[in-house]
């Protein structure tokens, strides 16, 4: 056994223990993405949109993106673009409307929430609208997953980043992993904490670096980097989102913690 399977074994392991779920449970949660596939162009960019407010408190600034459905044509990205020139067309559409928002819509602010995120929007339509179908879309994620090749794979959170305002590289990678390929980690603070700690990741690596190695890691326990991201985000975070097929929103029942797990590595043999 390697050094990276028997630190994924221990992980395992310690999150059987300290989570009190069962196999059954904790094997669907880590290959979720399976059962969660987009269905069609609409879906993802809706699925983006809840992406694109996953920093700064937006949720509770913006609110559900269910109320936003009939302004965005049943989130059709192509119809988005035909219908606003630009964001502020967009706002303007909103914040007339008989639609009482959250919170203030303030279109002079520049750091106002809905003035983000309606430039957001408007990015993830540009984006999405360029093909015709999901079929068309996934076959272009597809070409980015090459193993051999990891610059390709890191290229792709790296368009993203570029071409949607406020969407960052690691809520770039989030977004891949959760919606369109289990090919892909998350580099967050989680992620990155255990990764470090433990060894694997270097105290002055950022996000780049560490998606990078965490990537390797997977392909040296041959797991999908969807699986290794999950199984290290409940050891950070100590909770399980609520999921389709088992209702499950559960916290730790026992006190455990990334320092006490990245301890455990630490005090054992791996070689």
């Amino acid at each position: 056994m390697t050094k990276e399977q028997k630190i994924l074994e221990i992980a395992y392991n310690y999150t059987l223990e300290k989570s009190g779920v069962s196999i059954i449970k904790l094997e669907y949660y880590l290959n979720e993405w399976e059962y969660k596939k987009p269905e069609n162009l609409n879906d993802v960019f809706k699925s983006f949109l809840i992406s694109a407010q996953n920093s700064g408190g937006m949720p509770n600034f913006i609110g559900k993106v269910d109320n936003l459905r009939t302004f965005l044509f049943d989130y059709s990205a192509i119809d988005v673009k035909r219908n606003y020139r630009n964001w502020e067309n967009l706002f303007d559409c909103i914040n007339n409307s008989s639609y009482k928002t959250p919170s203030l819509m303030n279109k002079k602010n520049n750091r106002n929430s809905w003035v983000k995120y309606c430039k957001s929007i408007i990015d993830i339509s540009n984006f999405l609208s360029r093909f015709s179908n999901l079929n068309e879309f996934q076959k272009y994620v597809n070409q980015f997953i090459n193993k051999e090749n990891s610059d390709l794979r890191i290229a792709l959170p790296l368009i993203i980043k570029e071409e949607i305002f406020n969407i960052g590289f690691a809520l770039a990678c989030d977004f891949i992993k959760e919606n369109v390929s289990p090919e892909f980690i998350k580099p967050d603070t989680h992620i990155n904490d255990i990764f470090i700690g433990i060894g694997i990741c270097d105290k002055f690596d950022n996000d780049y670096e560490i998606f990078r190695k965490v990537i390797t890691f997977s392909e040296m326990t041959n797991k999908k980097p969807y699986w290794i991201d999950k199984l290290f985000w409940l050891i950070g975070s100590r909770r399980f989102y609520v999921n389709k097929k088992f209702n499950l929103e559960t916290k730790f029942k026992n006190k455990s913690s990334k320092q006490e797990f990245i301890g455990i590595i630490k005090n054992t043999k791996l070689n």
